[in-house]
């Protein structure tokens, strides 16, 4: 690495430099030589005069030679006594300068790595407590911890005194969390600002880090506008250098996914989950993977590693009780050589196992849920891995959602405000819905209710409480047209792309490129709810389109899901669709697809906020994975959220005077942090030195930048010069005789 070295220059006793003014000595008493004379006009001096004039150039320069001398002499000599002192770091320039640094250490997860002595946190702290050992009496400290969004400061006022920020220093914990730069650039600057008037001649911000690509890509190249604005705000108040504790091409095998991709688990079937491992640095190979349920390894795998690039692993398990189970992907430390980062080699997922997946059916109108029912259970079996329950749309407000994974409406006209807010919320929670339209529904009332979300129905005072968290949208992803009639015979899969359609590829006899519809609703996707369109007919225009709500999902399909939905114009159903061979299989894939929300995306990491929907009424509790436990905030219908989720591990809902666990939430760490890629020093901005250290030294602290004493060689210099001016007296003299 290179290093971009800043040079400061200060004095341990500055008030010697008074002593300058002598300097003026040898100044004044050759001026006081230089005496006013009166001329008197003498035959014999003319002759004197002519000899004088032809060696005055000479004489002159003699003069100025001595007086440059000695007055340098003295200059050397009032400067030796003040103890000049130059730094190589923009810092530490001596004790008569007062100095307020700011030391910020970074705790992210990859200062976890492991090194000889300990970790690279370990490393920087040691580093930290010796530059503030070596420091000037008069210089003032403060100590930041850069992790997770909100960076920290235990020591946010200047102090001089060593004990306390040695203790600080020594109480920063390694963390599970990645590393907000511009949060923590905009929290030094408003720290250097309330700092001002303590009386500091200077003010330096030292960065103890292993420059992680993933933490300071913000600064590289012309790097994120408010990361660049807040570094330039910084370098407008102080010097800021960074003193590079990273390791040069570490090892780390990490495990970075898991996701369950069969759709909400059951004990009726086998479950497919599916991981991801890499392995960054050193030599191809190969690992073993382990699969753990609930803290017992059931399966393992031998899984080949190159490159940093991603390797998945697959697994099947069946699992036996419901309830919430706990999976692990774990690549095994004892059986990993050399790998130097362990907190990564653990990626966990929570899943909700069910005796079986309930359905709640809404029919607006007689027979609007028949087919739908038939479909999702043709058997009839209520031992069935997934089964339906039929339900009118007047049941819907007293209808219970405990243990429901999807609520489907068919033709239903309309739904009360507080109808709409129990589905916002069940869909926010992780529920799925399906909508299928029909005659009876109504546009205007489907995009005023459905389409407004909580935060209006909340304005209208139709919710009892509003999740404390940035809105997650309402429930409907498209705005619903006016019902009309076409001509077509087909629908367009859009080349298969989404998961409900994707495994009909390579199966056109299905019926799914024939289905026939001949009236439909005219839906607009909404790309500001992240809509996308599944299946279009045969004009182009959108028939089913989907989006996630909050934690869950929701599909609406512009036309009716039964046969009883007559076309007024000619007398027949609005589609074939409910009778055709593919309705039982896209029925099938869309609730596989909506009530697979939680199991099929990945946990949130760390810092990111985690929701649920607990169905009970008191409130709700998070215990913590460090064994605390804090309130969530509420919203309506048992929905929560949580957004302190700065530990990797497993944080579980439950009510305030229960253990009983309500819901849990799996975090794991961000995969960018286990990438140990580093920032070169020639990529960031000029105004930040770059100091490397070697942590894993003899002694790591002697590479910090020392300031180097020039006392000594000012007083050769003087005696030097001193011993210059003699020989040039001498000889000036005895050329004049």
């Amino acid at each position: 690495m290179v290093d971009r070295p800043l040079l400061a220059f200060g004095f341990a006793n500055a008030a010697i430099l008074g002593w300058l003014a002598a300097a003026a000595a040898p100044i004044l008493i050759h001026l006081w030589m230089k005496r006013v004379h009166r001329e008197t006009p003498w035959a014999a001096v003319r002759f004197l005069q002519a000899a004088i004039k032809r060696n005055a150039r000479r004489l002159r320069l003699q003069e100025w030679i001595l007086l440059a001398v000695r007055t340098a002499i003295i200059l050397c000599v009032v400067f030796a006594a003040s103890k000049p002192l130059l730094d190589s770091l923009g810092g530490m320039v001596g004790a008569g300068t007062r100095v307020h640094r700011v030391l910020v250490i970074d705790a992210s997860l990859s200062m976890r790595l492991q090194t000889e002595d300990g970790t690279l946190l370990d490393g920087a702290k040691r580093l930290a407590r010796e530059l503030v050992d070596r420091a000037g009496a008069a210089d003032q400290f403060s100590l930041c911890v850069m992790a997770g969004p909100k960076p920290t400061a235990p020591v946010a006022s200047p102090t001089v005194d060593r004990a306390t920020i040695r203790r600080a220093i020594d109480l920063v914990e390694p963390t599970d969390q990645t590393t907000d730069l511009p949060a923590t650039l905009a929290m030094l600057d408003r720290l250097l600002a309330a700092a001002e008037k303590t009386g500091a001649e200077r003010r330096e911000v030292l960065f103890f880090t292993d420059l992680a690509r993933a933490a300071w890509a913000p600064l590289a190249g012309d790097g994120q506008p408010e990361a660049m604005a807040g570094l330039a705000k910084l370098t407008d108040r102080g010097d800021v250098a960074i003193i590079d504790v990273g390791l040069d091409a570490p090892l780390n095998a990490t495990a970075t996914a898991l996701r369950v991709t069969s759709g909400a688990a059951t004990t009726r079937a086998p479950v497919r989950l599916v991981g991801e491992v890499r392995q960054f640095g050193g030599a191809d190979g190969s690992a073993e993977v382990e699969l753990l349920v609930d803290g017992l390894a059931v399966a393992s795998r031998q899984v080949a590693l190159s490159g940093g690039a991603p390797a998945a692993v697959e697994f099947e398990h069946r699992f036996t009780k419901p309830g919430w189970s706990r999976v692990e992907l774990r690549l095994p430390s004892d059986r990993l050589a050399g790998d130097q980062l362990r907190a990564d080699n653990l990626c966990r997922l929570a899943v909700n196992v069910q005796p079986r997946i309930e359905v709640l059916c809404v029919e607006g109108g007689p027979d609007a849920c028949r087919y739908l029912a038939d479909a999702i259970n043709p058997t009839g079996d209520r031992q069935a891995p997934l089964v339906a329950r039929v339900i009118s749309d007047a049941q819907l407000a007293a209808a219970s959602l405990d243990g429901v994974a999807a609520v489907v409406l068919s033709n239903v006209s309309d739904l009360t405000a507080r109808e709409a807010a129990r589905l916002v919320d069940f869909a926010r929670g992780g529920g799925g819905v399906l909508v299928f339209l029909g005659e009876r529904c109504r546009p205007d009332r489907y995009n005023a209710v459905l389409g407004g979300g909580p935060a209006a129905l909340g304005r209208l005072g139709l919710v009892r409480k509003v999740i404390d968290s940035p809105p997650l949208g309402p429930l409907l992803p498209v705005e619903v047209g006016p019902p009309e009639s076409i001509e077509t015979f087909g629908l367009d899969p859009l080349g298969y792309e989404h998961p409900i359609v994707a495994p009909f590829r390579g199966r056109e006899r299905a019926g799914l490129l024939t289905t026939p519809v001949e009236r439909r609703f005219r839906l607009r996707p909404l790309a500001e709810r992240r809509a996308s369109v599944v299946l279009a007919t045969s004009d182009g225009a959108p028939l089913v389109v989907a989006a996630p709500v909050g934690a869950g999902r929701v599909v609406v399909v512009g036309t009716a899901g039964s046969l009883a939905s007559i076309d007024p114009a000619t007398g027949r159903p609005w589609t074939a669709m409910p009778a055709w061979p593919s309705f039982v299989p896209i029925v099938r894939e869309t609730l596989r697809w909506v009530t697979g929300a939680a199991a099929g995306e990945l946990p949130p990491v760390v810092d990111e906020a985690i929701a649920g929907r607990a169905l009970r009424g008191g409130g709700v509790r998070v215990l913590r994975p460090d064994g605390t436990s804090e309130s969530a905030a509420e919203g309506d219908n048992g929905a929560w959220r949580y957004n302190r989720t700065d530990q990797a591990g497993y944080y579980v809902a439950t009510a305030p005077d229960s253990a009983e666990e309500l819901g849990v939430q799996a975090v794991n760490v961000e995969p960018a942090e286990s990438d140990p890629t580093r920032l070169a020093s020639a990529d960031l901005p000029a105004e930040i030195a770059v100091r490397r250290v070697a942590i894993q030294s003899s002694n790591p602290a002697d590479d910090l930048p020392q300031p180097v004493g020039l006392h000594r060689g000012l007083l050769l210099l003087a005696a030097a010069l001193a011993a210059v001016e003699t020989w040039l007296a001498y000889w000036f003299g005895r050329g004049a005789a």
